[in-house]
């Protein structure tokens, strides 16, 4: 039986594919979406699973690939899916209470996972109840990972949305003390 090292490189093609594909893009001033990621892995590793297919099955003992190897190809294919179909099925909104001395000036936003700013709105929070909605669209930018907190003169402060919390439509409390910047 082969090392599991064997299906390492295997695993690692797709996403080396992707990243020269993303770097090339954005030297033109082409930022992808993480749905547009995501499709184009899954087309990388499907077009490498059929290769990988029949060398599993090759008669040249030295040719074939080992059985994990395409079963992890597999699976990688299938996180995929996975992962879109959760994009595609988290809620859109999130929405909470800010308390701070300065409401007024306070910005809430969602960030995603390259740390940029997702959300549709302005952010602003009621100034009485510190109330917040913001929306974004998570088949299309991801879900949302953070919720930021920005101020004139403090350094933003972030607080982590774990996927269960947005699934959940939790509503959030956030205490802001102003740390100067």
């Amino acid at each position: 039986m082969a090392e599991p090292s064997a299906a390492e490189p295997i695993l690692a093609l797709p996403g080396q594919v992707l990243d020269q594909i993303s770097e090339v893009l954005a030297k033109v001033g082409i930022d992808l979406a993480p749905l547009v990621l995501q499709l184009f892995l899954l087309a990388i590793v499907v077009a490498m699973f059929i290769p990988t297919w029949k060398k599993l099955r090759a008669r040249e003992k030295s040719d074939r690939v080992p059985l994990y190897a395409a079963i992890a190809l597999g699976l990688v294919g299938i996180g995929i899916l996975v992962g879109v179909v959760e994009n595609a099925t988290t809620p859109g909104r999130v929405v909470g209470s800010v308390r701070s001395e300065r409401l007024v000036d306070v910005r809430v936003v969602l960030v995603d996972f390259r740390d940029r700013e997702i959300s549709r709105d302005a952010g602003r929070v009621d100034t009485g109840t510190g109330r917040f909605a913001l929306h974004y669209a998570p088949l299309v930018d991801g879900r949302a990972r953070k919720l930021r907190i920005v101020a004139p003169g403090c350094k933003p402060q972030d607080l982590d949305l774990s996927r269960a919390a947005l699934r959940a439509e939790s509503e959030i409390t956030w205490e802001h003390v102003c740390a100067p910047a």
